[in-house]
């Protein structure tokens, strides 16, 4: 039975069977949460905002009842449990990462984001990734961040490199084009998986 959903949400996160998105209202979420959903037809507690549920659930079409017919009352249990309290001081909006600066221009050498660890305890970033309004995706390769320290996330590649590197309190993603808008964008922090770890809009 298991294998039957997961084979037919493939089949939604492949041909999209989704309602027209609102601005500024990312399909990552509902790709990420039907993802997790389709591991064991449940949405893991506390792993995804409210706010990112909110969005899931409103992208999605009457349609999909065919294909995973107990992912609505999935979501919607799981977005109760955000309002009744059930998630507090748990998830991924517990974390002590923040993104504290953002430089949009100069294209992909220069713009850059600056996230923080404000926690005590140093964290990996291995599968965690930065996300625009548009679904653009900056994601970390192996790579660690130290208790009160910064890293400051290029776009682009460090001279005389062919792949994403860190340098010290620098890492570079190694993308040829631009990530985000000089004229305004949402930069988004997310985790393994796609919970949402922060969030800053310029």
């Amino acid at each position: 039975m298991r294998s039957t959903t997961k084979l037919a949400i493939t089949a939604v996160l492949g041909a999209a069977v989704l309602a027209p998105a609102a601005a500024g209202s990312p399909t990552g979420d509902l790709n990420a949460v039907l993802r997790d959903y389709s591991r064991d037809e449940k949405i893991t507690p506390c792993r995804f905002t409210k706010g990112q549920l909110e969005t899931a659930r409103a992208l999605i079409s009457e349609d999909i009842d065919i294909y995973a017919k107990g992912f609505g009352p999935a979501l919607a249990r799981e977005i109760k449990r955000w309002r009744d309290g059930g998630c507090k001081g748990k998830g991924p909006s517990a974390t002590k990462l923040r993104i504290v600066a953002i430089k949009a221009r100069g294209g992909p050498a220069k713009e850059s984001v600056t996230i923080k660890n404000t926690g005590r305890k140093t964290i990996s970033l291995s599968g965690f990734a930065l996300r625009d309004a548009t679904d653009h995706t900056l994601k970390f390769r192996s790579t660690k961040l130290k208790a009160g320290r910064k890293l400051q996330v290029f776009t682009g590649c460090r001279k005389s490199q062919q792949g994403a590197v860190r340098r010290g309190s620098r890492y570079y993603a190694c993308r040829t084009n631009e990530v985000w808008d000089d004229a305004g964008d949402v930069v988004e922090l997310l985790g393994r998986g796609g919970g949402l770890v922060a969030k800053k809009r310029y």
